[in-house]
């Protein structure tokens, strides 16, 4: 029987509830599942992300060099495998959606008085963001397109100490659809970055890509090197 784990099926309840144990069992400054889905939902959108080396620590705590301190090395490859498993899934999800399946519903906690809160949501899509501030540019330098941005910025700065910043008040009924606003803008903006990730895969695959600028040197050649001596007894040997 296979029982390997397809990346584009989310991790099951009890992995996600040994995940949010683990996390809240760390220092102050670890993220919690509903930071993290938004972290991750910044991750996948953006035309460039940088690698789990990178974003891990963030993860853990409030700086890059934030670690985590696991009980064993079983309990460590099943928490890093959660969180790529979850990572790969919002991804699979909002590509799916992309194509009119279901997409990614993000994962908000309901307040005391049982509507989504989404602060602390919208605190990690912007950190996602903040670490990757060039995958967010093809957007950011367009204003149509970047008006998907907007229920994720009216969230971050719903209670900024800042008055200023402060958005109107969001009111119950618009409270009570958040998730499926914030799903949308997820796939606006998933979609809005896809030619620019596109661009960078494809740049990526290039430059991974030899090409050889020459005719073939055959073995009785001269040596390009100019040594005078043939191929075969010269740089073909190395």
């Amino acid at each position: 029987m296979n029982n390997a784990v397809t990346p584009s099926v989310p991790p099951d309840a009890a992995a996600l509830a040994a995940l949010q144990s683990f996390l809240a069992s760390l220092p102050a400054g670890a993220m919690t599942l509903e930071r993290l889905d938004g972290f991750l939902c910044a991750l996948n959108c953006a035309a460039s992300a940088p690698g789990p080396s990178v974003w891990l620590a963030r993860v853990w705590g409030e700086s890059a060099e934030a670690q985590a301190s696991f009980d064993d090395e079983g309990q460590a490859r099943a928490i890093v495998g959660t969180l790529m498993q979850l990572h790969e899934s919002i991804g699979a999800a909002l590509e799916r959606g992309g194509r009119g399946g279901e997409s990614h519903l993000p994962r908000i906690a309901d307040r005391d008085d049982g509507l989504p809160g989404g602060n602390d949501w919208a605190a990690g899509f912007v950190l996602g963001m903040q670490i990757a501030p060039e995958g967010w540019q093809p957007l950011l330098a367009d204003d149509e397109a970047g008006q998907a941005l907007v229920p994720v910025m009216m969230l971050h700065h719903e209670h900024d100490e800042d008055e200023a910043l402060r958005p109107p008040p969001i009111d119950a009924a618009m409270r009570a659809e958040l998730r499926e606003v914030l799903a949308d803008a997820l796939l606006q903006l998933h979609q809005q970055l896809a030619p620019a990730r596109r661009d960078l895969q494809r740049s990526e695959r290039q430059a991974l890509t030899f090409r050889r600028s020459g005719a073939k040197v055959g073995r009785n050649d001269p040596c390009p090197c100019g040594s005078g001596r043939k191929f075969k007894a010269c740089c073909a040997r190395a």
